[in-house]
């Protein structure tokens, strides 16, 4: 039994809800009536009778619990109440009517919401209802199921007992032959286990071998792939370089054209340059020979008259002209008093000779007025010489400063172009130097491409034919026969100047002598010498490059044991990139080789310990070089 009481201070109301009946009834202390039935049918039927009063409001919400719900009746009971009370102890003035009806108004809008509340929480409670009625048939049903199936527990089961208790008994018997038939496999299988263990362990032995197999082949496999590989970026590479050498050739071509232009260029400056040093210096002489003579007409000139422009010169060289025409003066003087004495004393010896004749009186009275205008007008012819002198020196000394202003104008142009040229000199130098540098670092850099290429050809000629150890097998052979075990050295690479090279060793034990041979090639360039016959019967020349190579004039020579085998000069011939060619010895050319091979007058090449093969250009330069040494233990 469960009660759920709600009282509110305005409306004293109770709501009573019993599940039995399904009833909600609810009183006013107030003289409010709320009834709401509820029927079979779900029906509900809502009686109300209200009369407000008005009173002091309080909450009280009161809940109880007296039973639980559920049993097999199912029957469940709730109760809850709701009362309204509204009273006063006086009645209502006349004077507060609106305000009462205000309230009045406010209290029924209030009402009406909360009974539509009510009849909201109704129809929860109502579907609350439903489904635990249906919660409880489903239980009832549930337990009416479990004691029909505990009625029937155990009475199949004996049923089916005896109906499988013959086949139990027939199953067991199969089971007991079963078991016997199993220990008697078991000792078979461990038997054959053991077997199957030993074949296992063989089988896996065979895999590991095997495996070991495939991952060996797969490595070699790989690297043949790499070298693959390797060799075609090389080759690639290779062309790069080409292409770049191509161009510093052209580089270092055009910057050795402007490197003699500037070379003429400068021998022309120094020539010029030697020209005008040698005509300063002519001018110079010619000059200090003017001075040397204008001074010494000067140092003549000194007690004559000299003029100049300015105001202190010429004052200076009045008073000079003044000292000089007194000192010309006395010397007139004197000399006029020296004659004058002379003449006195002549002509008083005159005047004693005068009475013997006047006539040598007058004479030698003419004649030194004569001597007197003679003076007087050299005198002059003097001054006269001194004023031309002076202009010619004025004229020279200006002709002098000329000279050296344009010779140190010259002198300073030179030094400027010589500078200059100096620049231009160390620049294209330090040019040449840093091509040069590149030059041999793409050198150093073919020249290791060409090692490596030359290794992998050797290690892929190697792989496919032997041919690497077929110069050794005809060695031994050509030298006799019998037991004989080959030694491989590792290979060895050497550069001679800016080529390449590639050598190779190897030794033989034949009965009590032991012997090592070495093969190096070098080259200075594409063309080189392939292949030499061990007993000297052929040479093989090959072009290694990109371009097309005319042998025409090319020298090949040959010492076999410091003597020389051969010195042979090739035709006018041209060797394709990737040809090769083959030079015989007279009777020694094949019949099916090709037409290209060339077969000389010298019956053999020469055999020997040691033995160098040149290749030389027309300038007897080496582009090529073979060697082959043989030390015998």
């Amino acid at each position: 039994m469960s009660e759920e009481r709600v009282i509110t201070s305005s409306t004293r109301r109770v709501y009573t809800t019993n599940s039995d009946g399904a009833s909600l009834s609810g009183g006013a202390a107030g003289g409010e009536s709320l009834n709401i039935s509820y029927g079979s049918g779900g029906g509900a039927t809502l009686v109300s009778n209200y009369r407000p009063t008005v009173a002091a409001r309080s909450v009280i919400i009161q809940r109880s619990v007296g039973g639980s719900l559920g049993g097999s009746a199912g029957g469940s009971s709730i109760k809850r109440s709701y009362h309204y009370n509204t009273g006063s102890s006086m009645g209502i003035v006349p004077s507060y009517a609106p305000l009462v009806n205000t309230g009045v108004t406010s209290v029924k809008n209030s009402r009406e919401k909360e009974k539509k509340d009510m009849q909201d929480l109704n129809e929860r409670f109502a579907s609350y209802i439903e489904k635990v009625r249906f919660l409880e048939a489903q239980n009832k049903r549930l337990s009416e199921e479990l004691e029909k199936l505990k009625q029937k527990w155990g009475k199949e089961t004996t049923q089916i007992k005896v109906m499988f208790q013959a086949e139990l008994d027939q199953a067991r018997k199969v089971l007991d032959d079963a078991e016997k038939e199993k220990a008697r496999l078991e000792i078979k299988v461990a038997s054959l286990e053991e077997v199957n263990q030993e074949l296992v362990t063989k089988f896996n032995e065979l895999n590991q071998v095997n495996d070991d197999l495939r991952a060996k082949l797969d490595r070699q496999n790989q690297q043949i792939v790499d070298h693959e590989a390797e060799i075609s970026l090389l080759r690639k590479r290779l062309e790069v370089l080409e292409g770049d050498k191509e161009r510093d050739k052209k580089t270092i071509a055009n910057l050795n054209v402007a490197l003699n232009n500037a070379r003429i260029n400068l021998d022309e400056e120094t020539l010029k340059h030697i020209d005008a040093e040698n005509r300063r210096q002519t001018l110079e002489e010619e000059l200090e020979f003017l001075k040397g003579i204008h001074e010494q007409e000067l140092k003549e000139l000194a007690a004559l008259a000299y003029r100049d422009t300015t105001a202190e010169n010429r004052d200076y060289w009045k008073n000079e002209m003044g000292s000089a025409l007194r000192e010309i003066q006395e010397l007139y003087d004197d000399k006029f008093e020296f004659m004058r004495s002379e003449i006195e004393s002549s002509y008083e010896s005159k005047m004693q000779e005068f009475v013997r004749g006047a006539t040598k009186k007058d004479m030698e009275t003419t004649h030194s007025r004569d001597e007197i205008k003679r003076l007087r007008i050299q005198i002059a012819d003097f001054r006269d010489k001194a004023t031309d002198l002076e202009g010619k020196n004025a004229r020279l000394m200006n002709e002098l400063e000329i000279l050296k202003r344009q010779k140190d104008e010259m002198e300073r142009e030179f030094g400027l172009e010589k500078m200059k040229y100096e620049e231009e000199i160390t620049r294209v130098r330090a040019e040449m130097e840093a091509i040069m540098r590149e030059l041999q670092a793409i050198m150093d850099s073919k020249l290791g491409l060409e090692l490596e290429i030359a290794a992998y050809r050797k290690l892929l000629e190697g792989e496919e034919s032997r041919v690497g150890l077929k110069q050794l097998v005809d060695i031994y052979a050509y030298g006799g026969s019998g037991e004989s075990s080959m030694m491989g050295g590792g290979g060895s690479s050497s550069a001679i100047a800016s080529g390449s090279s590639y050598s190779y060793s190897g030794g033989v034990k034949h009965g009590e002598i032991q012997a090592k041979t070495t093969f190096q090639r070098s080259a200075k360039g594409p063309t080189n010498v392939g292949e030499i016959a061990s007993d000297g019967r052929y040479i093989v020349l090959e072009n290694n490059g990109k371009k097309v190579e005319n042998l025409g004039g090319y020298r090949l020579v040959r010492n076999t044991d410091d003597v020389e085998t051969l010195n042979f000069v090739l035709p006018d011939i041209k060797l394709h990139p990737g040809d090769k060619i083959t030079l015989w010895a007279r009777g020694k050319k094949p019949p099916n080789a090709p037409s290209s091979d060339i077969e000389t007058n010298d019956d053999n090449f020469g055999v020997g310990s040691n033995a160098v093969t040149k290749l030389c250009n027309a300038m007897m330069e080496e582009r090529a070089v073979h060697v082959q040494k043989t030390v015998y233990g």
